[in-house]
């Protein structure tokens, strides 16, 4: 249960399987906290995004009776197809916005990489995705977090990083691909295993696992067990020239999952990424390393893991099998051409994140 603040007095909410319940505490009115005086305010609902309950309704039963009880005029728009969260970010005027996230974390992600250069946007992601790894890093693990931050959190300026890519890219899609030549990422950039099980994963099959669907792509993909051949610098040095390898990933936050702990000196308000790595290892060897990652990040103190402090990343694939050379861009998979692709900081933008105060 949660106490929290409304204009019309404070509030106890309590949570059950099925929905959210609210009992007031009192009649103390409460002016309209600061991360709710934006001149608009959008609530963004990515509709399928995670495993929801029908009859538990965040918007309804959390963030509409919150925004009534200060009157707060605001817009509500559920995703109804891969175009919505492009339509919502060019419809983002220069006036300051607040826009609530109900999703995961590629709907933040489709969001950065669409909103105009000029727009102001304060962004608050209620987590209701599958990994929902930015919203764990900055200490929004439930849906009850994130409303309350709205009360009583705190505005940071939003980190963000590219994926640049050599001409005749392609983003893939179920739908269709994409002639791609960067993409704008907060979360991770990744080659080889973990860029090979979010692709795989994301079939109409197995997303109806829900977050069952990494488990079997994982069994799969370690079934084969490949070889990623390639080369990578940090900050113009060598690293790893033409190495046998299974695992890469250019992390921007400590968590991929609540407590999967990819790496653990990542913070999301510093402008560094994190290079987490190792050769090629039988697949008992795969899982125990990665294994490690969900105590505490133990993994990076063990030998057979590589694991960097970067401003810039330089990664070459030496792979021709299409299938090996994918990358993974916080969920989205691009088909690279060429074989370079660079991982770096954005310069600054006028995006900031909502996160929980730190007592």
């Amino acid at each position: 249960m949660s106490l929290i603040v409304t204009g019309t007095g404070p509030v106890l909410v309590t949570e059950s399987p099925s929905e959210y319940l609210w009992t007031p505490q009192g009649s103390e009115r409460a002016p309209i906290p600061p991360l709710l005086q934006a001149a608009n305010i959008v609530v963004l609902d990515s509709v399928k995004s995670g495993n929801r309950v029908s009859t538990k309704d965040v918007y309804k039963q959390l963030l509409l009776p919150l925004l009534d009880s200060w009157n707060l005029s605001h817009r509500y728009v559920a995703t109804t197809s891969p175009e919505t969260v492009r339509q919502v970010a060019a419809s983002i005027a220069a006036a300051p916005t607040l826009l609530v996230l109900i999703s995961g974390d590629t709907t933040i992600t489709e969001l950065v990489n669409s909103v105009a250069s000029t727009a102001t946007v304060t962004l608050l992601t209620v987590p209701m995705g599958t990994g929902n790894a930015f919203a764990h890093s900055v200490g929004l693990s439930t849906p009850l977090e994130a409303v309350q931050a709205l009360t009583g959190g705190t505005a940071h300026p939003l980190r963000l990083y590219e994926a640049v890519f050599e001409p005749g890219s392609q983003l893939l899609a179920q739908e269709d691909a994409q002639p791609v030549s960067s993409l704008r990422f907060l979360v991770v950039g990744s080659w080889g295993l973990h860029a090979c099980l979010v692709a795989d994963s994301d079939s109409p099959e197995l997303r109806k696992l829900g977050s069952e669907r990494f488990k079997v792509a994982a069994q799969r993909i370690l079934e084969k067990n490949p070889v990623f051949h390639g080369s990578f610098r940090t900050d113009g040095l060598p690293v790893e020239d033409h190495a046998a390898l299974s695992y890469f990933v250019v992390a921007a936050v400590p968590r991929f999952e609540a407590t999967f702990e990819i790496s653990p000196a990542s913070d999301p308000a510093e402008n560094a990424l994190h290079v987490v790595y190792f050769h090629h290892q039988a697949p008992d060897a795969v899982m125990e390393i990665l294994g490690q990652a969900y105590a505490a990040g133990k993994h990076v103190q063990d030998p057979r893991v590589g694991y960097l402090k970067a401003h810039t990343v330089e990664l070459e694939i030496d792979e021709q099998d299409a299938g090996l050379r994918r990358i993974c861009v916080d969920g989205l998979i691009v088909q690279p051409a060429g074989s370079r692709v660079l991982f770096r900081p954005v310069e600054s933008t006028n995006l900031q994140y909502i996160s929980p105060n730190k007592n």
